[in-house]
């Protein structure tokens, strides 16, 4: 800078230090591609593709949130790096199809989508549709010598990360979502090993384990991918026409597999489905596998965007009895699967698109309460009822309506006791919802290890055992009278070397850059005036490699449970770890030679010591470098184990989910007239009540020979329990519930006007023992009264 003060460098040097001191933007890259494979250089001719994607990042819940404030504030998405964008933009010139036979096909689709390109630009030049386009846009590129097919480049600067797709005109798009790798390939794999099976083979028990595992991955995905399980992914699922799953490895985006894949599974589902159908079968243990399957198929169809859910709308209905169009699908995500958002604002304006198709644009906290009640009296109009609890009836006016609390909603929690009556595909009212946190309302968790032996954990420990996250775990021994054992979890930083290689070589470019832009020293005036070759040392940017590896390993009694790779805290399959640090020490190396093989261009520059500086620096980091490989093939030599130190959660009662099987006609209806909740139904008066657990109560009705039982909607202290139900309260019989009402002496029609306190959800009902004789003369009323609720 003293230097520049004084003017003592010429004024084109001058610039070039003031470029370097300033940051520098992104380097454009460009590449062209011959049926969807890299080509060695970037052909002038190719048609340059305009590519949009949307990028949603779910490798853990801190950045998951980010993602949603940022949306949330309407800020633009982080457009990754020029390599990251190119890379994978080059990869979905490749399609990724499931065949029938669940194998993946690759097709190249890259002469299509260079027909769009050209068509694009046509119109954008304006070309009449009778008149070809200029020479150049349609010519085939020579490729090694010989005429081939089309070839088209990717110019970093045409791919944008975006938030709407809808919003360009692509010759790619593409929606790539985040996952956790493992725990979705096991979920598909046991899921497709278990329909291969056709359910016949395979015996209760080992088809009640392999659910049991898939509701395990489940979980995991659930914990470790959180885009998905978020109520602001509904949307960017739904309108992307080509949705992909896969990791990000820090060069590009790789495809696990894609929505056409999913849809492909669910479609060869319906043989492993049919043999679950009771009918004509005595088989009670269908009742606890075909809940848990449904459960899976609808985690599965969720990740369907809308071309490829239309496809298989009338297999969903005539196989599992749903409602297939997608405002019904998603009201079923909402009952099943548990959906997050940061708030209520962010979980309303996401919720209600999904279902009604537009836009809420404005939810701030007045209105929002006014949203809510639209959006539950728009569903009733479909069919759906929304049961309550005693905190959120009883309303002066509205009294049926879940009332919208103070703080708002931000899970789909509330819709767990979602119920349908529209039609007769009412498969929704018999799959449960998805507990992936039950653990939350238990003081301790039981869980099987890998090794088989079963213990008793912190559900506050369990997320981060699962997740391999260092420490050390107090887990018991899940027999009377355990004793305690210390779970540790080990973390080596297994490229430590590598990144003080790093670190050293990007100071070394940082001088290499100094000294470029610095002036050459008056002894080497002579030199140049005597033509000296011009500099094929350029300027370099700092290196940056694949990230902070580390090995995780899981501890008990010195055994191991497990060993798990991570890249940046984000779990890997070993393979690719071994791979990035391969690459990362080749590259390195090779800037290392670069800069060998050049250094003689800054003698004129450079000397004595400054020289000495370079050459041990140099030294040391290829000695750090031979360490750094050395370490790469420990990895790579290593024993393969397990990398899940937790095999299977055992969950109280998880075992008895599922329909109960009671069902009582109803219809409801709202009237914006009268602002009245029309429910024609069966009316009881209670004539007895039994608590007998803290869950299930024994009802009695007058004149119904029957004992019904129930449970609460929420947990009930003893000294509450007067307010669920009372004796002599009416209660109407709707659906899967019981509806507890008081008389409403404001009504028009007193005599049918009546506010809603409760729901209490029948379990079971046990009919009285009756001789035959007789059994056509008392046949118990089943007569429907409309009943008018405030």
């Amino acid at each position: 800078m003293e230097d520049i003060s004084n003017k003592t460098m010429p004024p084109e040097e001058t610039d070039m230090m003031i470029r370097r001191l300033e940051k520098r933007a992104d380097s454009r890259q460009q590449r062209s591609y011959v049926a969807g494979e890299p080509m060695a250089e970037v052909q002038p001719d190719a048609v340059v593709l305009r590519v949009g994607l949307t990028f949603l990042a779910g490798a853990d819940k801190p950045q998951v949130t980010r993602c949603e404030e940022r949306d949330m504030a309407g800020g633009e998405p982080d457009q990754k790096d020029a390599s990251w964008r190119v890379n994978t933009a080059g990869a979905l010139l490749i399609q990724v199809d499931i065949s029938e036979d669940l194998a993946v096909v690759k097709s190249d689709q890259t002469a299509m989508i260079a027909k769009h390109a050209n068509d694009r630009v046509a119109r954008r030049e304006g070309i009449l549709l009778n008149r070809p386009p200029p020479r150049r846009e349609i010519r085939d590129i020579p490729f090694r010598g010989a005429p081939g097919p089309e070839v088209v480049t990717i110019d970093s600067a045409c791919v944008w990360i975006v938030n709407d797709l809808r919003a360009g005109d692509w010759d790619i798009e593409c929606t790539l979502i985040e996952v956790d790798m493992s725990s979705l390939c096991h979920l598909i794999f046991n899921y497709r090993h278990l329909i291969a099976r056709s359910g016949a083979e395979m015996s209760f028990q080992r088809t009640r384990e392999l659910l049991d595992t898939m509701i395990e991955d489940a979980r995991r995905l659930c914990a470790r991918s959180p885009i998905l399980f978020r109520m602001s992914t509904r949307s960017k699922i739904i309108y992307s026409r080509n949705t992909r799953y896969g990791i990000n490895d820090g060069h590009m985006f790789r495809t696990l597999t894609t929505s056409q894949g999913i849809r492909e599974i669910i479609s060869l589902s319906a043989s492993y489905y049919n043999a679950l159908d009771p009918t004509g079968s005595s088989d009670t243990t269908q009742k606890f596998i075909k809940p848990r399957f449904l459960q899976m198929i609808v985690l599965l169809l969720s990740l369907l965007n809308d071309s490829d859910l239309a496809q298989i709308k009338d297999f969903l209905e005539a196989t599992y009895g749903l409602k297939a169009e997608r405002a019904h699908l998603e009201l079923l995500f909402l009952k099943v699967i548990p959906l997050m958002s940061i708030n209520s604002q962010v979980f309303l304006k996401a919720m209600v698109p999904a279902f009604e198709g537009f836009p809420v644009n404005h939810a701030k906290d007045a209105d929002q309460a006014h949203y809510w009640n639209v959006f539950i009296q728009r569903i009733l109009q479909q069919g759906y009822l929304l049961p309550g609890s005693i905190s959120d009836l009883g309303r002066e006016n509205l009294s049926w309506l879940v009332t919208w609390p103070d703080d708002g909603f931000k899970s789909t929690i509330v819709f767990n006791n979602l119920q349908y009556a529209g039609c007769r595909l009412r498969a929704i009212n018999e799959i449960p919802p998805i507990e992936f946190h039950p653990e939350a309302n238990l003081s301790e968790v039981t869980v099987e290890l890998t090794t088989g032996a079963k213990f008793m954990v912190s559900p506050a420990d369990l997320e981060m055992i699962t997740c391999l996250n260092p420490g050390t775990y107090t887990v018991w021994e899940a027999i009377p009278g355990s004793r305690g054992y210390d779970l540790e979890i080990q973390e080596t930083h297994l490229n430590g070397v590598f990144e003080e290689a790093v670190r050293s070589m990007n100071t070394i470019i940082q001088n290499v850059n100094r000294l470029l832009a610095g002036p050459t020293r008056t002894s080497s005036v002579s030199k140049l005036i005597k033509g000296k070759a011009k500099s094929t040392l350029t300027f370099l940017d700092d290196f940056r490699g694949s990230g902070r590896h580390t090995m995780n390993i899981a501890l008990l009694n010195q055994d191991t449970l497990a060993i798990a790779y991570k890249n940046e805290g984000r779990k890997i399959p070993r393979r690719d770890a071994v791979r990035n640090m391969a690459n990362d020490v080749r590259a390195l190396n090779a800037v290392v030679r670069h800069i060998e093989r050049h250094a003689s261009e800054l003698s004129g520059k450079i000397y004595g010591q400054e020289k000495n500086y370079l050459k041990v620096h140099l030294d040391r980091i290829k000695s750090q470098l031979a360490l750094a490989d050395e370490h790469r093939r420990r990895v790579a030599d290593g024993d393969l184990i397990s990398d899940e130190p937790i095999a299977k959660v055992i969950y109280p009662g998880s075992a008895n989910s599922g329909d109960s099987g009671v069902w009582h006609d109803y219809k409801a209806w709202y009237t914006q007239s009268d602002r009245l909740l029309h429910v024609l139904s069966q009316q009881w008066t209670v004539s007895g009540i039994s608590w007998l657990t803290e869950e299930v109560i024994e009802i009695r009705l007058y004149q119904h020979p029957s004992k019904f039982y129930a449970t609460p909607l929420e947990k009930v202290e003893e000294v509450a329990r007067a307010d669920e139900l009372q004796v002599n309260d009416t209660v109407m019989l709707v659906g899967q519930y019981m509806v507890v009402a008081e008389r409403d002496d404001d009504c028009h029609n007193p005599g049918l006007g009546y506010i809603m306190t409760n729901y209490l959800k029948v379990t079971s009902i046990e009919t009285q023992n009756r001789g035959r004789r007789g059994m056509n003369r008392s046949k118990i009323s089943e007569a429907q009264y409309e009943n008018l609720f405030r």
